[in-house]
């Protein structure tokens, strides 16, 4: 199931890509016919705006996959082995409960939204709220092959609930450590 997941994530990611590229690719266009040809394309402005919003929906989706998410890990660092594995099955368990209330709420929308149409494009607005149902279920798998993952192998959860500010601070952190072993090493010649 994990390979799966990995395949169906690295889609996602290129998915990611493609749309920002359309994006970037409208706004452009835009710009171009505004400032040479004193005129524009309404649709694109419209239509890069919904492609900004699937992206952050879909970013979350590969974000809640690389435990990218923001959070705090001052308590749950500190905890011992079983603590973090209970904090992390609540943490995921919220997760899930929210995923659901999300889903549940934007069923309702779309279906109240079903006629209602983009201005420009005429894109059905209900298409746009549904990114957020494939964004709920999208984590909610996710959050339960987590559930899975620390299940057969509870040993992996220290790199679950630690967080990295930033790959900079683990660049510095590892060329810190590197020489400190480097200053014990002359120390003791």
């Amino acid at each position: 199931m994990s390979n799966f997941l990995d395949k169906l994530f690295k889609n996602v990611d290129y998915l990611l890509g493609i749309m920002m590229a359309l994006m970037v690719g409208f706004v452009f266009l835009n710009v171009i016919l505004r400032a040479g040809f004193n005129s524009g394309l309404v649709w694109s402005e419209e239509l890069a705006r919904y492609l900004f919003v699937f992206i952050t929906f879909i970013g979350a989706i590969g974000a809640m996959r690389s435990n990218s998410h923001l959070g705090m890990d001052v308590v749950v660092r500190r905890l011992p082995h079983k603590g973090k594995i209970v904090a992390y099955f609540l943490n995921q368990t919220l997760i899930l409960v929210v995923m659901g209330m999300l889903v549940q709420g934007t069923y309702k929308m779309v279906v109240q939204s079903v006629e209602a149409r983009a201005a420009a494009t005429g894109i059905p607005i209900s298409i746009l709220y549904s990114i957020m149902i494939v964004t709920a279920v999208c984590i909610g798998v996710n959050c339960i092959a987590n559930i899975v993952k620390v299940i057969k192998d509870p040993t992996i959860i220290d790199g679950l609930v630690t967080m990295h500010e930033s790959e900079e601070d683990d660049i510095v952190e590892q060329v810190n450590s590197d020489n400190n072993t480097n200053s014990a090493g002359k120390l003791s010649s």
